[in-house]
């Protein structure tokens, strides 16, 4: 755990029987640079007691409850007082991990509850935090605890980031390395810019077909006939114009590859009807349009060869490439969409 910033975490758990567990919880809690309280600390009448608990949860990072066999004292609400911190912490949204006793029933009698409906009780509430917790572990021994607690504490920080405190001197060094940090993502971004400008602007090569000329896109789709349903091959030739068009819109911020493909095969489907009344004169439904590979590969590679879109340079999920337009793509799909008549 780093030194430079401290957590404040709430312990919270029955207290005569897991005053050996609750102690090792606690020192190594100490030992990992954190800050423990509890309920314990605050030894006032039981009905100004509450209060005083809301208000240290408020200010913890994390929140850990510690089972062993028994549900505990009950407070005036009819929950114990480990269940009713639990609750509270749980509705304020702290972070939650429970270290659970991995066979309770093997306790000794005065560790656990000596009534049916105690027991029920506790089993009930065991549940809940082992479903509901962020991270739950199981412990055996006092000893056994400590070093389960220094493992999963600095999981449940990696997973939920908390705010945390820091001494008053180490603010301004803190404020200077994230100035710092922010200036070197400022000038990632610029020059990505750079890169996207140069690249973005190249004129494209002569050759190559853009604007009002047309490419055949080939696609699978169910034609309905009569009520029968027919899966048939057609094609539909469009314009770059229209290409871009139908693409652009989707792609003014990053977007993954299946986003592309899925705007082009809508405004294809808007006039695949035409398409394959051409070759099925009595079809009057289409559905399920599916672009070719092939000629979405062909579209992907004209639109980047002519500076329109690029691939992002940083994200990569599953596998699959997202896509954006360039500044000159954004260009030629805004003057486009202006000539087109409403």
């Amino acid at each position: 755990m780093t030194s430079d910033k401290k957590y404040q975490v709430f312990v919270s758990s029955t207290f005569t029987d897991l005053q050996d567990a609750r102690q090792e919880l606690m020192m190594s809690l100490l030992s990992l640079g954190m800050i423990p309280t509890g309920m314990e600390l605050y030894p006032t009448e039981k009905n100004n007691q509450w209060p005083m608990i809301q208000q240290v949860i408020n200010e913890c990072d994390y929140y850990v409850v510690l089972v062993g066999g028994r549900y505990g004292t009950l407070s005036p609400i009819g929950l114990s007082y480990t269940h009713r911190e639990y609750v509270y912490a749980a509705t304020k949204k702290k972070p939650v991990i429970a270290f659970l006793h991995d066979h309770p029933e093997l306790l000794s009698p005065d560790r656990r509850e000596g009534t049916r409906e105690g027991d029920v009780r506790f089993r009930d509430f065991r549940k809940l935090v082992q479903e509901k917790a962020a991270i739950f572990r199981h412990w055996s021994s006092p000893s056994d605890l400590a070093e389960v607690v220094r493992k999963a504490m600095p999981m449940l920080v990696k997973q939920n980031p908390a705010p945390g405190w820091v001494r008053a001197g180490q603010v301004a060094d803190l404020s200077q390395v994230r100035e710092v940090q922010d200036l070197k993502k400022r000038i990632d971004e610029l020059e990505r810019e750079k890169h996207e400008l140069t690249a973005g602007w190249r004129p494209p090569l002569e050759t190559l077909a853009r604007g009002s000329d047309s490419v055949a896109l080939q696609y699978s789709c169910n034609a309905y006939i009569k009520g029968d349903c027919k899966v048939t091959m057609a094609e539909r030739k469009m314009t770059w114009d229209e290409v871009i068009a139908a693409v652009g819109p989707q792609m003014m911020n990053e977007v993954p590859e299946a986003v592309m493909r899925e705007a082009l095969e809508e405004a294809i489907a808007a006039r695949a009807l035409t398409d394959v009344q051409l070759i099925m004169p009595k079809a009057h439904a289409v559905r399920n349009v599916v672009l070719s590979t092939g000629s979405f590969n062909q579209v992907k590679i004209q639109l980047r060869a002519l500076g329109l879109i690029r691939k992002s340079p940083s994200r990569e999920v599953s596998g699959q490439t997202w896509w954006q337009l360039t500044p000159h793509g954004d260009h030629t799909m805004t003057q486009v969409l202006s000539q087109i008549r409403r």
